[in-house]
């Protein structure tokens, strides 16, 4: 009897390493396994990953989020898996757990991060031979220029990277619209030269999402800062709420706030940079009160460096700030908001950048560098991007979308005119489009406009009559819907 015990144990092992295999290896080596995959790992368990690309991703706690970069012809591949350290990824990386680690929990939460299985990641993975524009399908990206002679060219300025994507010192020329939201070397950047006001604005097809409690959005940026007038902000506001180009409305240019919004903002602080935080409710502008630290004072400015910067957000309180340097510009109460939901946008902006009472101790038109842009609890919505970006009286009147809108949608995009009108039939009936509720109403500025779009609609016409100061135009058109 007792020689017969190992003999059973023996034949459990292989069956149950047998079923196991059966069960893992054609998931780990199919290349069709695409999408967001959780799981966990024991103490002492080693999980290696492949990716035909590259490998991306980030640590929190006892959880890696790891990301296969998307191609042409694949889906990125998101994988969540248990671990306490990630290596540098190559081809293949293997991410073990120390036998010490204690008992991991599911990937379904992680400390510090809210929803970490509804965590939305952007690494920009990629390294093109030399600045790629950047023309994701799951971005809205709009570049903004406020005077009528930059309208088809925007003013040309050096941007950092080389010609080959060579870093700084090195710098390359742009004057498109295209040119200036570009790739290089595994991140983002954004430049704009504008001397009557500009502004870039990057908007991911996902919001956060606060209905359970705090959420959080972070980012990689730059902090080598050439301008003060050369500055950065994140939005966020309810869906139906958002405008495509926010701005405050004692700048010079659009037309202010929207109805409801968190708005944080890059400012002047104690001769160096800081940011300051707002609450828009009902188009009225609460400022939060925070401290003064400028980031100079922790931190050397650097353009190649990308430190990370944090909002932590639920619908009674708001911090932002560096949590690697331990710093926290706004850290407050507010009352409840009212909303819990918000699309999340990114902006550069740049006001006459050169001017001599903003330009510091270098005074040129800033590079912003962004990398790892994520948020948690993420709620993807749809988002679909015309296939060009102007219309106005001299170019074809319509635009074509990469698949005809579902249900509950709306055409978004910006717009200067009289009269501006749609047509989603081809140009047999045509409907007025009406401007997005916003703070101002100047008929001399772009404004944002919001239209319900039928189900079906691939393709949009538009017509309109010129202003006092110029041409009829819209742009930066896209369909989104929830």
């Amino acid at each position: 009897m007792n020689s017969i015990k190992p003999l059973v144990r023996s034949c459990a092992l292989l069956f149950t390493g047998a079923l196991l295999a059966t069960l893992i290896i054609p998931l780990a080596t199919r290349s069709s396994w695409a999408g967001q995959q959780s799981f966990t790992l024991a103490p002492g368990d080693t999980i290696t990953l492949s990716c035909p690309t590259k490998l991306s991703g980030q640590v929190r706690g006892q959880q890696s989020a790891v990301r296969c970069a998307a191609t042409a012809a694949t889906a990125t591949a998101t994988i969540a898996a248990t671990a306490t350290r990630l290596p540098a990824a190559p081809t293949a990386t293997t991410v073990a757990v120390p036998t010490a680690a204690p008992a991991a929990p599911t990937a379904t939460t992680a400390p510090g991060d809210p929803g970490a299985a509804r965590t939305f990641l952007e690494p920009f993975s990629g390294q093109p031979a030399g600045p790629q524009p950047w023309k994701p399908a799951s971005w809205d990206v709009t570049v903004h220029s406020r005077d009528i002679a930059t309208w088809e060219q925007l003013e040309p300025i050096e941007a950092m990277h080389g010609s080959d994507c060579s870093p700084e010192p090195a710098r390359h020329m742009i004057s498109s619209y295209d040119e200036s939201v570009f790739q290089c070397r595994d991140h983002l950047m954004t430049a704009i030269k504008a001397e009557g006001y500009g502004v870039i604005y990057l908007t991911p097809n996902q919001m956060v999402d606060f209905s359970g409690g705090e959420a959080v959005v972070r980012f990689d940026l730059s902090t080598l800062r050439t301008s003060q007038r050369d500055w950065v902000d994140l939005w966020i506001s309810p869906y139906q709420d958002q405008l495509q180009l926010p701005l405050e409305d004692w700048l010079p240019d659009l037309q202010g706030e929207p109805r409801n919004a968190v708005h944080v903002r890059m400012d002047l602080m104690n001769n160096g940079t800081g940011f300051r935080a707002a609450v828009i409710k009902n188009f009225a502008t609460t400022d939060l009160p925070g401290n003064i630290v400028a980031y100079e004072s922790v931190l050397t400015p650097d353009a190649k460096r990308r430190d990370t910067f944090e909002l932590r957000i639920s619908r009674t309180h708001i911090r932002f700030g560096m949590p690697g340097y331990n710093l926290a510009w706004v850290d407050a109460n507010i009352a409840d908001l009212g909303w819990d939901r918000g699309v999340v946008q990114f902006g550069h902006h740049s006001y006459n950048p050169a001017k001599s009472d903003g330009c510091g101790s270098i005074c040129q038109p800033n590079t912003w560098h962004w990398d790892n842009i994520s948020i948690s609890p993420a709620l993807p919505f749809t988002l679909l991007r015309a296939d060009r970006r102007v219309v106005d009286p001299t170019t074809a009147a319509g635009v074509t979308f990469a698949a005809p809108a579902p249900a509950n949608a709306n055409l978004r995009f910006v717009g200067i005119g009289s009269a501006i009108e749609a047509s989603f039939d081809g140009g047999a009936t045509w409907q007025a489009a009406t401007p997005q509720a916003q703070k101002l109403h100047a008929d001399d500025h772009f404004s944002s406009y919001w239209m319900p779009l039928p189900a079906g609609v691939v393709s949009v016409q538009f017509r309109g009559t010129d202003w006092w100061g110029g041409k009829w135009q819209v742009r930066d058109l896209s369909i989104w819907a929830q």
